[in-house]
């Protein structure tokens, strides 16, 4: 889901929103203050691996678990 992070200009709010259109992101306006003055924030994600882990120890003997060893 595309949920965005701002920071509002004005008061400084930081907020998300789930935006699923361009016009979304525009029309976006602080939930504190009310400004339209808001700018997207670089936002990091995180992701979880199946298996628990890289796959070390998942593997036979002699194995890398990447499948090149």
């Amino acid at each position: 889901m595309p949920i965005y992070e701002f920071r509002c200009e004005h008061c400084g709010e930081r907020f998300e929103k789930l935006c699923l259109t361009s016009r979304d992101e525009r029309e976006t306006r602080c939930p504190r203050c009310g400004s339209s003055r808001v700018k997207r924030e670089f936002s990091t994600f995180a992701c979880t691996l199946g298996g628990g882990g890289l796959g070390f120890g998942s593997c036979g003997s002699g194995g890398t678990g990447f499948g090149f060893g």
